[in-house]
C-alpha cells in the first residue's frame, strides 16, 4: 500500500439522517479493500448498527468516535493509532452538524472533523433536487467554515443527465463532485427504527456489486488524493490508547453475542482486555447453559424482543443465569441485557415470553424511542456522572416502583427519573456506557470476585454446584 495514505483519512458526512451515509460508506471500504488499501472504519456517535456494516466490508472492527462517551483525547488517540498503517474512513452521524445539543454541533460529526483535520466528504440525498442544491451546498460550506468539506458526493441521482445538470448547477463553488450515485433498486436496504435493520438478520449486498458502483460512480483516486494532501507534515505524538492498570487479570468474563445480542462497543473489548480480563462468548439463543469457570457476566445490547420466543424456550439457559446472578455471580447488563433479566417481554396483551427473572416487572414495547439520546447516571451521594446513550423501544413497566440503580439526566433537560435496577452484584440499566469513562462501576463490580463466587464446575442439573444462598436487595428481606 502507498504510505502516504498513512496517519490520516476523510470523513463522509450527512446533509441530514438517511442521507445514505451507511451504504456509501460500505462502497468506500469495498472499493478500497479491492485497491489492497488498508483501511480502518469508524463510526461518529453511539452507534451499533452502523458500526457492524463497517466491520463487514472493512474486514476489521470498527471503532466509534463518540465525543459525549469518550471526549475528544480519546476520539483523537484512537483515531491516530489505528490509522499508523492504514486510512481512516469515518461515517458521520445525522447532519453534519447534529450533536448533543441544539445550541451548538458540540459532540457532531463537524467536530470530529475539526480535531482530526481530515478531510469531509458530504453526502447530498439529491432525487429531487434542481439548481436550489446550490443553497444547501453554501449553507453547509459557510458553516463549517474554510478547509473542511472538499467534496460533494451526490446520493440518488436520477440519472447521469440529472447529475450533470446539477454539476453544472454548483460548477462556480468551488467544491468538487466526487461522486454522483444513482438510485440503485438492488440496494434498498432496510430500516427499522431510525436506522437499518441490523446486518445480522439479512443477507447485504456483496462487496463485489459495491466495487462496482464505486468503480463507476465514484472518483476514489480523488477522493484519495484529497486524504493525502491532508495527511500532518510532521508526526504527532499522542497518548496510547487504552493505557490503563490491568486490575482484571486473572478474570474471565462470558460475554452473550449472538443475533439477539450484538450492540457492544469495540472500544469496550479493548478496554476489557487492557484491564487484564479474558473473556469468552455464549449464546442466550443458541447455548444451554453458561460457560464454566467465569467470574462475571456481561448481557449487551440488541433485539431481544425479536428473538424472545426463543430466548423464553431456551429454559436451561434462562435458569443457568438466574442461578448465577442470584449466588453472587457479579453481572452487568445494559438496554437489551437488561430486558432480558426482567420476569418476561410482553408481545401482546396475551403473550408474555418469560426471561430470566432476576429483575422485577416485564417490559411492554412501544411504538416510539422512549427516553432516547444522551444521558448521564449519577449514584446517590455521588456528584460524578457517567455518560451514556439510550436508545429503545419498550418501557420497564415496574420503574417508578423498583427503580434503585441511579438517576438519569439528559444533558438539555432538567428533568431527571430514577433508572436501572441493582443488587450488590449487579448493574442493570437501559443506558449504553462507554466502559473506559466509566472504569469505577466496573472495578466495584468485577474488581473482587470472591472465590465461592468464582464458578467453576457443573452438576447433573446444568446449574452452576455452588450453595451460597441468593443475595437480596439491600433492605429487603
Amino acid at each position: 500500500m502507498n504510505s502516504s495514505f498513512y496517519n490520516t483519512g476523510f470523513i463522509l458526512a450527512g446533509t441530514q439522517s438517511s442521507s445514505g451515509k451507511t451504504l456509501l460508506n460500505a462502497i468506500v471500504l469495498s472499493a478500497l479493500k479491492a485497491r489492497g488499501i488498508a483501511c480502518q472504519p469508524f463510526k461518529t456517535g453511539p452507534d451499533y448498527i452502523d458500526s457492524a456494516y463497517s466491520e463487514r466490508y472493512a474486514g476489521k472492527p470498527c471503532y466509534n468516535l463518540d465525543y459525549w462517551m469518550m471526549g475528544n483525547e480519546a476520539i483523537v488517540s484512537i483515531a491516530r493509532h489505528k490509522t499508523s498503517h492504514a486510512i481512516g474512513v469515518v461515517e458521520g452521524v445525522m447532519g453534519l452538524f447534529d450533536g448533543v445539543s441544539p445550541e451548538s454541533s458540540e459532540g457532531s460529526t463537524y467536530s470530529v472533523a475539526q480535531w482530526l483535520r481530515w478531510p469531509v466528504f458530504l453526502v447530498i440525498p439529491a432525487a429531487k433536487q434542481g439548481r436550489s442544491i446550490r443553497a444547501t451546498i453554501r449553507g453547509f460550506v459557510e458553516e463549517a467554515g474554510p478547509g473542511v468539506i472538499h467534496g460533494i458526493i451526490l446520493n440518488k441521482v436520477s440519472g447521469p443527465s440529472h447529475a450533470e445538470y446539477l454539476k453544472r448547477a454548483i460548477a462556480d463553488l468551488g467544491i468538487p463532485v466526487t461522486g454522483a450515485i444513482p438510485l440503485l433498486p438492488d440496494m434498498d436496504w432496510p430500516e427499522r427504527h431510525l436506522g437499518l435493520q441490523a446486518s445480522q438478520e439479512w443477507i447485504p449486498t456483496p462487496a463485489s456489486r459495491l466495487v462496482e458502483v464505486a468503480t463507476q460512480w465514484l472518483d476514489m483516486d480523488q477522493m484519495l488524493d484529497l486524504a493525502a494532501a491532508n495527511k500532518p507534515t510532521q508526526p504527532i505524538e499522542t497518548p496510547t490508547p487504552f493505557a490503563v492498570q490491568p486490575w482484571g487479570k486473572g478474570k474471565r468474563l462470558a460475554i452473550a453475542r449472538d443475533e439477539a445480542f450484538h450492540f457492544y462497543y469495540r472500544g469496550n473489548f479493548d478496554t476489557l482486555e487492557a484491564w487484564g480480563f479474558s473473556w469468552t462468548p455464549f449464546s442466550p439463543l443458541h447455548d444451554r447453559e453458561l460457560p464454566a469457570g467465569i467470574d462475571g457476566l456481561i448481557l449487551g445490547g440488541g433485539f431481544p424482543e425479536l428473538y424472545s420466543e426463543a430466548l423464553a424456550r431456551n429454559t436451561s439457559m434462562r435458569d443457568s443465569i438466574h442461578h448465577a446472578i442470584q449466588v453472587g455471580l457479579p453481572c452487568y447488563a445494559e438496554c437489551g441485557g437488561f430486558m432480558y433479566l426482567t420476569e418476561g417481554i410482553v408481545r401482546s396483551e396475551s403473550e408474555v415470553d418469560p426471561m430470566v427473572g432476576i429483575v422485577p416487572g416485564h417490559i411492554h414495547m412501544t411504538d416510539r424511542l422512549q427516553h432516547f439520546g444522551y444521558a448521564e447516571g449519577s449514584f446517590e451521594g455521588t456528584t460524578t456522572g457517567f455518560p451514556g446513550h439510550e436508545f429503545h423501544h419498550s418501557i420497564w413497566d415496574l420503574e417508578e416502583e423498583k427503580a434503585n440503580l441511579w438517576t438519569v439526566k439528559k444533558p438539555s433537560r432538567s428533568k431527571a427519573r430514577k433508572e436501572g435496577y441493582a443488587l450488590p452484584h449487579l448493574h442493570a440499566s437501559y443506558m449504553h456506557l462507554y466502559f473506559l469513562s466509566a472504569e469505577s462501576i466496573f472495578r466495584k463490580l468485577f474488581g473482587s470476585v470472591p472465590e465461592e463466587n468464582r464458578f467453576t464446575t457443573h452438576n447433573s442439573t446444568g446449574r452452576y454446584s455452588n450453595d451460597n444462598r441468593a443475595i437480596t436487595h439491600p433492605g429487603k428481606p
